[in-house]
């Protein structure tokens, strides 16, 4: 997670955030948010509540993606209420969504049609939406902090509720409309790939490492 952070994270937030966003971009803040995500993976609905069964069930092929956005949101509530509550003090919250700001840019690149790819979209124009970000005329991003967090508990909510109604056609066609990468978007991507900034770290690995 450090080579990630160090390699690929930072680097993207250089070319991408505002100069003053980037004493936001920390590496615990990283740590965290995906501590938390994993977290908030065992929490939330398990079972629709309209007596459709799983909530995976009853959302087929729209689950996953969906799922990934509430451990997302899910784990960004849980370490905001955690700060709150003075029980996390690694880092400040403008820390955390600055960083998660950062990372969705990060993971947007391994592809926006996986699971994660579409989470992140549909995170990114829900906060787009709500205000929680601004875009400046260099393209660079900076986070309105009271927005986000209000942003943050209001897609938590949505996504539950939607879990919860189990409604597979409703989900299907908000996640269509909102899991999707805009030009404007993509021109920034384009940007980050044309600074050779690396998607992924990989390892020397095999026989021949061993054998050094």
């Amino acid at each position: 997670m450090q080579a990630k952070f160090d390699k690929i994270l930072e680097p993207i937030s250089k070319e991408l955030m505002t100069p003053e966003s980037m004493e936001h971009i920390k590496f615990d803040a990283f740590f965290a948010n995906v501590m938390f995500h994993e977290t908030a993976h065992g929490m939330g609905i398990k079972n629709t509540i309209t007596g459709k069964g799983t909530v995976r069930e009853a959302l087929s092929n729209q689950y996953n993606a969906l799922e990934e956005a509430k451990a997302d949101v899910l784990g960004l509530y849980l370490v905001t209420k955690l700060a709150e509550m003075g029980e996390y003090t690694n880092t400040t919250m403008e820390d955390n969504y600055t960083t998660f700001m950062a990372g969705i840019f990060r993971s947007v690149r391994f592809g926006a049609a996986s699971a994660h790819g579409k989470a992140n979209m549909l995170t990114f124009n829900y906060f787009q939406n709500e205000g929680a970000f601004v875009r400046n005329a260099d393209g660079r991003y900076a986070i309105d902090f009271e927005k986000m967090k209000v942003a943050v508990e209001k897609l938590a909510g949505d996504i539950l509720k939607h879990q919860g109604d189990g409604d597979y056609e409703a989900t299907k066609t908000w996640m269509g409309e909102m899991s999707v990468i805009k030009p404007e978007l993509q021109a920034d991507l384009d940007r980050v790939n044309a600074a050779g900034i690396p998607v992924d770290i990989y390892y020397n690995m095999g026989p021949q490492v061993l054998l050094k």
